[in-house]
């Protein structure tokens, strides 16, 4: 596994933090300080994320994908990619995203 699970898992952890406090900005009415107030918010999940060894989003969301295929029983992404099944790809869409 190229990530730690417990990582990952912490990593997932910022992101799901980051989107409910996103969500929450955008519940009340556009007003000139929302991207000063989002600011604050993408920067706490980055360093939720560089905590936990990821240099940027992507390389979070790549890692958070294969540990996602490899909960399913593949052994890497290629794997998945040359034998996974609708099923699989239904199963895999029920994952964390």
């Amino acid at each position: 596994m190229p990530a730690d699970k417990g990582a990952i898992e912490a990593g997932r952890d910022a992101v799901d933090d980051y989107r409910a406090n996103h969500a929450k900005l955008y519940d009340k009415p556009w007003h000139r300080g929302i991207p000063e107030e989002h600011t604050p918010l993408l920067e706490i999940m980055l360093a939720g994320l560089k905590k936990q060894g990821f240099n940027s989003i992507q390389e979070f969301f790549d890692a958070s994908e294969e540990l996602n295929v490899q909960e399913l029983g593949f052994a890497s992404g290629e794997d998945f990619d040359a034998r996974a099944t609708m099923a699989d790809y239904e199963a895999l869409e029920l994952k964390w995203k």
